[in-house]
């Protein structure tokens, strides 16, 4: 039974991760011309790191998912659903420190970042007709790279700041139950 609270437990913990990282990434919004910057993986970063990457690759899977329907972008949802929770699977395997969570951040920034650019390049494929050259879908696609970068540093940084309190009020649950 003890376990079976501990999934419960678990499991509420990251759908609350995930109500507050939709909330978040609505209010905090840097228009692009692809879509946006947001700060979605706060969310991801704390899931991963409290709970592996299952829970890194649940928070990011379904938030990105939701966002994406929120936002007006449907047809990243699926994109968004791999991409991110490919992320916070990596980002899941780091460790304590400094150095650990830094080498899982380049690895689940590196999936992100890659993921959207090619994403968005099959995207302008498609939607710009097949008759697009792929390589100009590449460079289109492209564009947006920075703004990727930006979001994961942006995460790493205000993740690495909350953390420490997060890790007390999941601690302090555990004692409880």
């Amino acid at each position: 039974m003890g376990r079976n609270v501990m999934k419960n437990k678990e499991m509420t913990i990251l759908g609350v991760v995930i109500a507050i990282n939709l909330v978040l990434s609505n209010i905090v919004r840097l228009p692009t011309p692809t879509g946006f910057v947001s700060l979605v993986e706060v969310g991801i970063f704390i899931a991963a790191w409290q709970f592996g990457p299952r829970g890194g690759a649940i928070v990011g899977g379904i938030t990105g998912i939701l966002l994406d329907l929120l936002a007006g972008y449907p047809q990243w949802m699926i994109l968004s659903l791999i991409i991110h929770g490919s992320e916070g699977y990596l980002l899941g395997f780091s460790s304590e420190t400094l150095a650990g969570k830094t080498k899982s951040m380049l690895a689940g920034g590196a999936v992100m970042v890659v993921g959207y650019w090619l994403g968005g390049a099959g995207l302008n494929w498609l939607m710009g007709g097949m008759e697009m050259q792929i390589k100009a879908a590449l460079v289109a696609s492209a564009a947006d790279m920075p703004a990727n970068v930006l979001q994961v540093f942006v995460g790493f940084l205000l993740a690495l700041l909350i953390n420490p309190a997060v890790s007390k009020i999941i601690q302090q649950q555990h004692l409880e139950s």
